[in-house]
């Protein structure tokens, strides 16, 4: 589902934001398309940072992706119950289309255990995603979109294009996936998940999380973010990709859990 849903939407929303609706701004396309198709604000930055995009720009597709992140996480979880969608279905729905990790998280929780289990699994591969997607983007506009005629692209061109919060994403993931491993997943769940580690961190990741947007704050000017909503385009690209996003990841869920794998239905 992540791995074939999040590329397809990806590109399909960036294909009709220049093809259909036609934005003048490249940057804010992809940025949008991203921030829809990926996991909301993180690979927003990503992207934006890899693309060269305006602050104002990525202002933009953060609060796009905060307003219907809100809405999504309350209506979605209320429109599985009232059609009686099964639980493992619903979790899954809900993991490949709300951006952010946190309300997939308490979307998923609402409908039960097993939903949010799935939810937040599909999720966090999809944010695994924002490396791969943060490097097509730099590889892609340093060697088409803002390449010099004649002037051949090095990759030192790509590494500063490439956002280097992604690295110590991986880096993380690698270090307390080891420790995992070492001392066994009981005693790491309890040290990380409910234990020193989580509650020592808890301080910094809300404090750097208030100090991210602070800083787009103070380099955002509204009288240029208001040209960006002339004609509505903005708004009309993410609805619209929203709603492919939606459908495609329903379809696949069904697809993956009751005809591809459904012998994984009766482990969950």
């Amino acid at each position: 589902m992540a791995w074939v849903v999040t590329p397809v939407v990806l590109i399909s929303t960036y294909w009709f934001g220049q093809r259909i609706l036609r934005i003048p701004s490249k940057t804010l396309n992809i940025t949008i398309s991203a921030d829809m198709s990926v996991c909301g604000v993180s690979a927003a930055i990503a992207t934006a940072a890899a693309c060269r995009a305006k602050k104002e720009e990525l202002t933009l597709a953060v609060g796009l992706s905060m307003v219907f992140t809100s809405i999504m996480m309350v209506v979605m979880p209320a429109v599985i119950k009232a059609v009686g969608m099964p639980e493992v279905l619903g979790g899954a729905w809900l993991g490949g289309t709300i951006d952010a990790t946190g309300a997939v998280a308490a979307a998923g929780e609402f409908l039960g255990d097993r939903a949010l289990y799935v939810a937040a699994t599909i999720k966090m591969i999809q944010n695994i995603l924002i490396g791969v997607i943060a490097f097509a983007v730099a590889l892609y506009w340093a060697t088409k979109v803002d390449r010099i005629p004649g002037r051949r692209v090095s990759a030192a061109e790509i590494w500063i294009r490439f956002p280097k919060f992604v690295l110590g994403f991986i880096l993380a993931s690698i270090v307390f996936s080891g420790i995992y491993h070492t001392i066994g997943s009981d005693l790491g769940y309890t040290l990380i998940d409910h234990g020193v580690i989580r509650g020592w961190s808890k301080a910094f990741r809300g404090g750097f999380f208030c100090l991210a947007f602070v800083s787009i704050g103070l380099a955002t000017n509204f009288r240029e973010l208001k040209t960006h909503f002339k004609g509505g385009k903005p708004l009309l690209l993410y609805l619209c990709g929203q709603a492919f996003n939606l459908i495609l990841t329903l379809a696949m869920a069904y697809l993956m859990f009751y005809k591809v794998f459904p012998g994984v239905l009766s482990k969950l």
